[in-house]
């Protein structure tokens, strides 16, 4: 956890914003609503503070901080997602803050998780690039990241390249289980994958942008 903590005695409420899908956009695009960690710090801040006056046992939380160097958590297509900010007291993880790392995903805060279970993000990306490497024996792993591969789950993406054909594949395993999910389309009844950004129009995007 960084030494520069911001330290905040401030209350935290579970607060799942409407998930919004939205489709791909251009690397010009991307860039002009792609929002810093910095300006994303100082959100995840200013939307907590908004909930004390909702919350009666502050003391719960007297003592806390907030780390601002944050995961960052991508779509499988490639483009970041989410900011994802860690709270501690007394070196215990006791809350997880996500704020929207692109303008077009909507409002800032997408979730405040309290209690929330401790994942090992090295473990689950070294996990990914195993089975990659056992099923590809001649691909070249082009890029690992956390991802939201089936929203809200969380793991890890392997790219990995065939030298001989040059065909890409794609490796997800689940953050909690370690198990690989298949590279196909979420169900209902049935694990998947899917993007966040292939569903809505642009007159919806505009929307989402004015909630900065």
């Amino acid at each position: 956890m960084s030494r520069n903590k911001i330290t905040i005695s401030i209350l935290l409420l579970v607060m799942l914003v409407g998930m919004v899908l939205i489709p791909a956009v251009n690397a010009e695009e991307e860039d002009k609503y792609s929002v810093t960690s910095e300006e994303a710090f100082k959100h995840a801040n200013t939307r907590m503070m908004v909930l004390i006056a909702t919350e009666n046992d502050s003391e719960k939380w007297e003592g806390a901080s907030i780390d601002p160097e944050p995961s960052e958590l991508y779509d499988i297509n490639g483009q970041k997602l989410y900011y994802e900010f860690s709270v501690y007291k007394e070196n215990t993880l006791i809350s997880r803050i996500d704020i929207g790392a692109n303008k077009t995903l909507g409002s800032a805060l997408r979730l405040i998780e309290i209690n929330p279970e401790p994942y090992n993000m090295a473990e689950t990306m070294e996990k990914s690039i195993e089975i990659a490497k056992t099923k590809y024996p001649t691909g070249e792993i082009v890029s690992t990241n956390m991802v939201v591969y089936d929203y809200p789950s969380v793991g890890a993406m392997t790219l990995v390249k065939d030298k001989t054909t040059g065909v890409e594949h794609r490796i997800f395993i689940d953050t909690y289980t370690l198990e690989e999910i298949q590279d196909k389309p979420a169900t209902e009844s049935e694990l998947g994958v899917w993007s966040m950004y292939e569903h809505v129009s642009k007159d919806e995007i505009n929307e989402n942008i004015k909630d900065w």
